[in-house]
C-alpha cells in the first residue's frame, strides 16, 4: 500500500513546493494566493444539498432541466469542495491544523449529498469536484477515526456508482456522440477511485473499456493534436479530464504513464498539449469558433500549459509559461526547476486536413508571435460536437485584433450551453461570416467540404475550400477563396444554382462604440419576428449598384472593407447583441444580398493604426478559366489569379 499521499501530490513534491515557495517570488504569490482561497473557508456557509426540486424535474425530459442541473449537482457543491481541496493543500505545505480542521469539517458534510439525480450532465458534474474532494481526503486521510473513514468510503462508493450508471447510459443511448468530452471524466473518477481503494478492475475500466482512455487517445485526436469537437475551446474540457489521469496514474507509480505512451500511429499526449500551438492568432489566442460562450482562451494561462510544464519540462511549454499574464496555479509548485523561458516555435500557414480547417499567415515563422500580421482562419470542417451553422466561414485577426468575428453572444445565466441565446441566436447561420441562402441555416454535414486550392506562397498565402455537392444548400454550389499579404486580405465568396436564390454575404466585427460608419442612403427596414432574427435590432438598409465600403474602429486600428458592386445589391446594417442583454456596444453586422442563380462576392480588408490608404481592385474573367482580380494599393499592383466556380 502506498503511503497517503500520492494522488495529486506525493509527500516529495511536497517538499519540492515547499523549497521552492521559501526561494521564488513566484512561487510564494503562488501559496498566497491558494492560502487566501483556503482562508474562505473560516466563514463560508457550508451548501444545502436539496432534494425536492427533484421531484418535479424529473418528471421533465431531460433536454428541460438542464439549468436544474447545473445548479445541483454543480453549482451549489463545487465553491466549498473547492476551497476544501485548496485547504488540504495548505495544510500540507505547512499551513497549520485550522486549515486540515475546516476542509476535514467540508468532507464529512457531503457525505450527506444524495446522488439520485439523472441527466447526461451528472457524471462530468460530479466528477469535477468529486475528484477535489478524493484529492483533498487523501492528504487528510490520517485526520479521520475509522468512523469517519466508513462514512467517507461509503460517500465515494455512492460517487462512483452515480458516475459509472451514467456512464452506462451514455454508451447505451449513444448520449452526445462517440468520444465525446464527457468520457474523459467519468473514466477520471473510476480511475481515480481505482487507485485510491486498490481496485485494479477499475483502473482498467477507465483505460481499457468502450470509449476509455486507449479508445479517446488513439481517435479523439486529430492532426498534430487537436481534439476533434468543432469548437476548439472544447479542446481543454476534454484535457482537463484526461490530465489528472495521467497525473494520478504517474504519481502512483501505475506501470502505464499516459505522459509518455505512444498510443495507435504514435499518438501522444503531448501532441494534445502541444498541437493547439499551430493554431493560435499573434496574441496567442485561440480563435472563436463553434461553441464558446463569447470566451476567448489566451493559451499560456490555460491551466493545462502549467501542467505540460510540469510533467514534460520541454521548450514549447517554457515558451508558453514565458508568455503567461495571470498568477500560476497550485501545480507549478511540484516543478523541479524555475519556470524559465524558451525560444518562441515557429508556425507557418497550413492545412489541418482532418479536423477541416486552414489558417494563412502572412508573417511566418518565430517573427509571427505578438506581431502584426493578418491571419485568415477558414473552415470546411463536417459537424462534430459542439458544432455551429457556420460552413466556409472566415474569422479574420490583423493588427493585432479579431477583425472579422465569430460572434458568441454572452448568455446571462450560468449554463451557457442550453441559454436561449445560445440555442435561438449563436449556434445559427445568422451569427457567422459566411454566406445565407434564402434567409434559412446551413444544413448539417457529416463530411468535411473540399479544400480546392492551398498556396502559401512566399509574398501572398492563398485558400479555396468549397461546397461542391450542394451539401450545406441542396442545390447550391458554393466556393470561397481567400488571400493573405502584408497590406490586404482578399476574399471571394461565389455561389452559382439551377434555380433564384437570395443569397446574404453576412459579416460581423467589432467597434468601440459599436457602429459601421458607411455612406449611403439607409432607411429602417423589418426584420423577421422569428428567431433568430427576433435578435437583431436596429435595421436599416439601402441599395448599392456600384462599389461601396464600410470602417470600424477598435483603439488605433482602423479597420476598412471595400466590396465590388453588383447591380441591386441590398446592404442592411443591423445591431448584433453583445450578450442576452442587449447591453451597449452592439456588435456591428452587416449584410450584403444579392438575387439570382449565381453570386460573387469581392471583398478586401485593410486595417492599418494610421490611415488608410486608397485602394482599387478590379475583376474579369481569365481565358484559362480563372478569375482575375487586380489589387492597387499605394502605387502596387498584385495580381491574383483565383479558382473560377463554374
Amino acid at each position: 500500500m502506498l503511503a497517503h499521499p500520492y494522488l495529486y501530490a506525493t509527500q516529495h513534491q511536497l517538499e519540492v513546493a515547499k523549497r521552492n515557495i521559501a526561494r521564488c517570488e513566484w512561487a510564494g504569490q503562488t501559496y498566497r494566493e491558494i492560502k487566501a482561497e483556503a482562508d474562505k473557508l473560516a466563514d463560508m456557509e457550508l451548501p444545502k444539498f436539496e432534494t425536492a426540486w427533484w421531484r418535479e424535474a424529473k418528471q421533465k425530459h431531460w433536454h428541460d432541466t438542464y439549468p436544474e442541473i447545473n445548479l445541483h449537482t454543480g453549482g451549489v457543491p463545487r465553491p466549498a469542495m473547492n476551497a476544501a481541496f485548496q485547504s488540504a493543500l495548505v495544510y500540507r505545505l505547512g499551513g497549520g491544523d485550522a486549515y486540515a480542521g475546516r476542509a476535514k469539517r467540508v468532507l464529512l458534510h457531503y457525505t450527506a449529498y444524495s446522488f439520485e439525480f439523472i441527466h447526461p450532465d451528472v457524471g462530468l458534474n460530479y466528477a469535477s469536484w468529486g475528484i477535489q474532494a478524493l484529492w483533498a481526503y487523501d492528504m487528510l486521510y490520517d485526520r479521520f477515526t475509522p468512523r469517519e473513514r466508513e462514512k467517507m468510503d461509503d460517500f465515494f462508493s455512492r460517487m462512483l456508482k452515480a458516475v459509472v450508471e451514467n456512464d452506462d447510459w451514455w454508451l447505451a443511448e449513444g448520449l452526445g456522440g462517440r468520444f465525446n468530452n464527457h468520457y474523459t471524466w467519468h473514466k477520471l473518477m473510476m480511475a481515480a477511485y481505482g487507485l485510491f481503494y486498490d481496485k485494479p478492475e477499475w483502473i482498467a475500466r477507465a483505460i481499457n473499456s468502450d470509449q476509455g482512455i486507449r479508445e479517446l487517445m488513439n481517435y479523439g485526436f486529430l492532426d498534430d493534436g487537436l481534439w476533434f469537437e468543432s469548437a476548439l475551446n472544447y479542446h481543454y474540457t476534454a484535457l482537463h479530464g484526461l490530465l489528472p489521469i495521467a497525473w494520478m496514474l504517474r504519481n502512483a507509480g501505475y506501470p502505464l504513464d499516459l505522459f509518455t505512451h505512444k498510443f495507435a500511429n504514435g499518438r501522444t499526449l503531448e501532441q494534445g498539449l502541444a498541437g493547439m500551438v499551430q493554431e493560435l492568432f499573434p496574441d496567442l489566442t485561440i480563435p472563436q469558433i463553434g461553441d464558446t460562450y463569447g470566451h476567448t482562451v489566451y493559451l499560456p494561462d490555460e491551466q493545462s500549459s502549467e501542467t505540460a510544464w510540469t510533467a514534460y519540462q520541454k521548450p514549447i511549454f517554457g515558451w508558453l509559461m514565458s508568455q503567461k499574464k495571470q498568477p500560476y496555479r497550485a501545480i507549478s509548485l511540484f516543478r523541479e526547476k524555475a519556470p524559465g523561458s524558451a525560444d518562441a516555435p515557429a508556425v507557418a500557414s497550413r492545412v489541418f486536413p482532418e479536423h477541416g480547417h486552414v489558417i494563412l499567415r502572412s508573417v511566418e515563422g518565430k517573427e509571427y508571435w505578438n506581431s502584426d500580421s493578418w491571419v485568415a482562419f477558414l473552415s470546411c470542417d463536417l459537424d462534430s460536437i459542439h458544432a455551429h451553422h457556420d460552413k466556409l466561414s472566415l474569422i479574420l485577426f490583423g493588427r493585432g485584433k479579431v477583425l472579422a468575428q465569430d460572434v458568441n453572444a454572452v448568455a446571462s445565466v450560468p449554463h451557457a450551453f442550453s441559454a436561449k441565446v445560445t440555442c435561438e441566436l449563436n449556434r445559427t447561420t445568422l451569427c457567422h461570416n459566411t454566406l445565407m441562402v434564402d434567409g434559412t441555416d446551413h444544413a448539417c454535414i457529416g463530411e468535411k467540404l473540399s479544400l480546392i486550392e492551398f498556396k502559401p506562397l512566399p509574398e501572398v498565402k492563398t485558400a479555396t475550400i468549397g461546397d461542391l455537392k450542394g451539401l450545406v444548400y441542396p442545390g447550391v454550389r458554393m466556393q470561397r477563396t481567400v488571400a493573405v499579404t502584408e497590406a490586404y486580405v482578399l476574399d471571394v465568396f461565389q455561389a452559382a444554382s439551377e434555380a433564384e436564390h437570395a443569397f446574404d454575404w453576412l459579416f460581423h466585427t467589432l467597434d468601440d462604440e459599436g457602429k459601421t460608419r458607411i455612406e449611403g442612403d439607409f432607411k429602417a427596414v423589418s426584420l423577421p419576428d422569428s428567431p433568430p432574427w427576433a435578435w437583431l435590432r436596429n435595421a436599416r438598409s439601402a441599395k448599392f449598384d456600384g462599389a461601396w465600403k464600410a470602417e470600424w474602429r477598435q483603439g488605433d486600428v482602423r479597420f476598412r472593407l471595400t466590396m465590388l458592386g453588383a447591380p441591386g445589391t441590398e446592404v442592411t446594417l443591423c445591431d448584433f447583441p453583445r450578450n442576452d442583454k442587449f447591453e451597449p456596444p452592439p456588435v456591428p453586422m452587416l449584410m450584403a444580398r444579392r438575387q439570382g442563380r449565381t453570386a460573387a462576392f469581392i471583398a478586401l480588408y485593410q486595417a492599418e493604426r494610421h490611415d488608410l490608404p486608397p485602394v482599387e481592385i478590379s475583376a474579369s474573367d481569365d481565358p484559362y478559366g480563372m478569375l482575375k482580380i487586380k489589387v492597387t494599393v499605394e502605387g502596387k499592383l498584385l495580381e491574383h489569379l483565383l479558382p473560377k466556380l463554374r
